[in-house]
């Protein structure tokens, strides 16, 4: 199989499985967006770690707007609260550049000897990035209703309850599964 034709297919399974395991496995929703889920970043953050950052953001972009049509909801309610500028919030940095970050999990790979170190840093900044993206999303819509301290806040707090377990799980997962045969033989 040529190269690309195989980064793209495996792209495409790791996409269709983050999907799942975000949208259509039961998982823990936050009432104004959010959720935990069962390891639902873990496929697309290997996309970065097997085939370099800039394969990794691109395909993440992908993934970022396959999700934002699974959360259109958001971008109503955002634009209810906060006008335009809640709903392009809500568009950017709550799918198309928090899910695009994501690409970047393979950054370490070549500066971090210990490749399980390199990716566990590589998942952690990923996961910093994405929670940082909702963060400005969360800070946009609630300043409309609460001074900025209390925007500020309630955006850490509320996207911590999602966002911390995500961080502590996903790299134990995609460190353990880059120590298969399995994921070798996707390169």
């Amino acid at each position: 199989m040529k190269p690309n034709l195989k980064k793209l297919t495996v792209s495409a399974i790791f996409i269709a499985l983050s999907t799942v395991l975000s949208e259509l496995i039961p998982s823990i929703s936050l009432p104004f967006g959010g959720s935990i889920t069962l390891l639902s970043m873990v496929p697309v953050c290997l996309i970065g770690i097997l085939f370099g950052v800039r394969w990794g953001v691109f395909a993440n972009l992908a993934y970022g707007v396959i999700q934002l049509f699974f959360g259109l909801g958001n971008v109503t309610y955002a634009l209810g609260i906060a006008g335009i500028a809640g709903a392009l919030a809500v568009l950017l940095f709550d799918y198309v550049i928090a899910y695009g970050v994501l690409g970047f999990t393979g950054v370490f790979l070549k500066t971090v000897k210990n490749k399980t170190l390199a990716v566990v840093l590589g998942v952690l900044l990923v996961c910093l990035l994405r929670y940082l993206c909702h963060f400005i999303t969360g800070v946009t819509i609630w300043r409309e209703i609460a001074d900025i301290w209390g925007a500020i806040w309630y955006s850490v707090t509320y996207n911590a309850t999602y966002m911390i377990p995500e961080m502590i799980t996903t790299p134990i997962a995609v460190a353990l599964l880059l120590k298969t045969k399995a994921i070798d033989q996707l390169v």
